[in-house]
Formats: structure tokens, C-alpha cells, sequence
């Protein structure tokens, strides 16, 4: 059996609506991180997250990038079809044979096409992190 060696999370918002962060049309916002252990090598670590998107202008594609230690170990892209729809992105990633130590988990957001859209991130926001050691 594994043994989960740690466990975080960053929630800023478990609700539909409750959030209004801006996506900028250049660069990324950051939109939850957190510290996780990872005390044995051979051990993996599973990232799950959701992040609520809403179009405002446009029909933009957004691109969720999952970071450990500032380096992207994933991505997600999420795309809306029609002006004020809420996109549901839900995601895994598994940061298999992490590096022993403590690590930095963030997720980014940033638009693909900025030219002529807008959107937001107004939850829920969610994202967690658990270690999982190897066999014993």
C-alpha cells in the first residue's frame, strides 16, 4: 500500500459566482498556490483542481498552466463558445517521481487570443495537492 506523506490545498472560493479576477490580456494572474512535502523519492504527487471561467468579450481561450517550482509541469486549455458563458475546468495532474524536498504548487491563468476578448475567473477556485509515497 502507498502512504500519503502530505496533503494541501488553496480554496479561495468553493462557490459559482464568487470570485472576479481579471485575467490580464498580457502576462498571467496568479490564481491559488500552496507548499507541499515531498520527504521520500519515488514518490508521486496528484494536483487536482477546478477554476470557474466566465467570457466577458469575445470567445476567449484561456490557458491554466499547473507550476511547481515556477516550472510548468501541465497545462489545461479552457475554450467558450458564446459571450457571458461559465466554463467548468476541472483537471488532474500527476507530478510523477517528484523531487525530495518542499515545493511550491501554483496555477496561472492567461488568455491564448487576447486580442478582442475578456474573461474572468469567477469561481469556485480550487486546488489541491497530495503526496503519495512509494511502496513500502
Amino acid at each position: 500500500m502507498r502512504p500519503i506523506d502530505d496533503f494541501s490545498a488553496s480554496v479561495p472560493s468553493n462557490f459559482n459566482n464568487s470570485l472576479d479576477r481579471v485575467i490580464p490580456t498580457s502576462g498571467t494572474v496568479v490564481l491559488a498556490e500552496f507548499g507541499l512535502a515531498v520527504p521520500r523519492s519515488g514518490s508521486n504527487v496528484l494536483l487536482e483542481g477546478t477554476v470557474g471561467i466566465r467570457s466577458f468579450l469575445g470567445l476567449p481561450n484561456i490557458l491554466v498552466n499547473v507550476l511547481r517550482d515556477g516550472g510548468i509541469i501541465g497545462s489545461v486549455q479552457v475554450s467558450t463558445l458564446a459571450v457571458n458563458e461559465i466554463r467548468l475546468a476541472t483537471f488532474q495532474i500527476v507530478d510523477a517521481n517528484a523531487p525530495v524536498g518542499y515545493h511550491a504548487y501554483t496555477i496561472t491563468a492567461e488568455l491564448l487570443n487576447p486580442l478582442l476578448t475578456q474573461a474572468r475567473v469567477t469561481g469556485p477556485l480550487t486546488f489541491t495537492g497530495t503526496t503519495i509515497g512509494p511502496v513500502s
